[in-house]
Formats: C-alpha cells, sequence, structure tokens
C-alpha cells in the first residue's frame, strides 16, 4: 500500500500498489496527487516533506472516493472511470494534431470543430467526425476565493468507430460511456490545452499551476 500526504492540505493518502506513478484526486481538498513511482519510496513517517511528494509526476488519473485506513485512519486515493463533466472543468476531445469537440461550463454543451470554427454538436451531428483515434482530456481548474489555479490536466483514451456519435446526444455526459484507460498526452495536446486554457483564463492561471 502507497501512503503519502497530500500536498496541499496535509491529509493522510493511501492508494494500492499497482497505481504507482499514476495521479489521483485528494478526497479532501480535490486537488490532484501524483503518487510516487514503485521504486521510490513511500511517506512512512511526519519526516518526510509533503511537498517533495507532490513534486513527483505520473500519468493520467480520474476522481476519487474517500476509503478508510484501518492502520492508519487515513483517506484514500481511488481511481475510476468519469462519470459527469464537472463544474468548472474544460473537456478537449483531440486526435495527435487538433482539437476535434470541446466542452466547456457555460451552457453552451458539446462543440464540435468545423472549418469555420466551432458549433454545436446537437445541432450538427453529421460534422462530427466518425473515425479516427482520441485522447480526452480534462483540464481541471480550482478556484482559492478570487484565484484560479490549473490543479489537473487527465489524458483517457477514447477508441471505437463512431464513438463520438455519443456527443449529439441530449445528455451531454454520454461521451463519458466511450472513455477508457488513462493515457499520457502528447506534446502537441498538451500545447493545444495550454493555447484553450490561455484563451479562458488570465495569465494567473499558471501560478503554481501543476507541471503537465
Amino acid at each position: 500500500m502507497i501512503r503519502i500526504r497530500c500536498p496541499h492540505c496535509n491529509e493522510r493518502l493511501k492508494a494500492p500498489n499497482h497505481l504507482a506513478g499514476q495521479r489521483g484526486r485528494c478526497p479532501a481538498c480535490r486537488v490532484t496527487v501524483p503518487l510516487p513511482e514503485q521504486d521510490e519510496q513511500p511517506l512512512q513517517s511526519e519526516g518526510v516533506a509533503a511537498a517533495e511528494i507532490g513534486q513527483r509526476s505520473g500519468a493520467g488519473d480520474t476522481s476519487a472516493t474517500v476509503t478508510q485506513d484501518p492502520n492508519a485512519e487515513a483517506m484514500g486515493l481511488d481511481f475510476k472511470r468519469l462519470e459527469i463533466l464537472r463544474r468548472n472543468c474544460h473537456y478537449l476531445i483531440c486526435n495527435s494534431r487538433e482539437i476535434i469537440a470541446r466542452w466547456d461550463d457555460d451552457g453552451k454543451g458539446w462543440m464540435v470543430h468545423i472549418k469555420d470554427g466551432f458549433v454545436k454538436a446537437v445541432q450538427n451531428p453529421k460534422q462530427i467526425p466518425t473515425m479516427g483515434n482520441y485522447v480526452f482530456i480534462e483540464i481541471e481548474v480550482t478556484s482559492e476565493g478570487p484565484h484560479q489555479r490549473l490543479t489537473g490536466v487527465h489524458g483517457f483514451t477514447l477508441p471505437g468507430a463512431f464513438v463520438l456519435n455519443k456527443l449529439a446526444k441530449k445528455n451531454e455526459h454520454t461521451i463519458l460511456e466511450g472513455i477508457e484507460a488513462p493515457t499520457p498526452i502528447n506534446d502537441r495536446q498538451r500545447a493545444l490545452v495550454k493555447q484553450r486554457i490561455n484563451s479562458k483564463y488570465l495569465p494567473n492561471i499558471w501560478d503554481d499551476a501543476i507541471d503537465f
């Protein structure tokens, strides 16, 4: 069992060994927490700095739930499929080069990319690609009073022919049925995330932002 402390709120966390190197969300403060690699030493005592643990990197992550640690009465990290599009988050669906669709917490629903820009997916189902290899990206922004901070960028595979047709459903969350395993994002997709964030927020969004 991996035992660490949240670098943000200092809560005790635990996760199974097979999740080493991935990321989870602290159930106490909802900040993304990187789990150490298997060859790194987990937190064993109060003398290990939580900030040091927080600087270690990992792969993708998903939402967390609370479990009890019978030994330390700690909160635990659990990894599962995304179930809802979360408010104060942004979502991108990308291929290896460009954004295919996006969702922002603005009431417009899923927007699909066409030649001249973005249009509503529910009103333009014929504009939705039917074939391709896609990555579903969650961009997590945490509000701390008037300040907002980028706290998570998580990639998931979105395989299967016609999977993007789910974007045309009235239920915006339906597309989440198609996502599968966490996956790293490539350099081009990382650049698309930064471009999207820069178009939505002031420069201070990068203050103390996660390294993705």
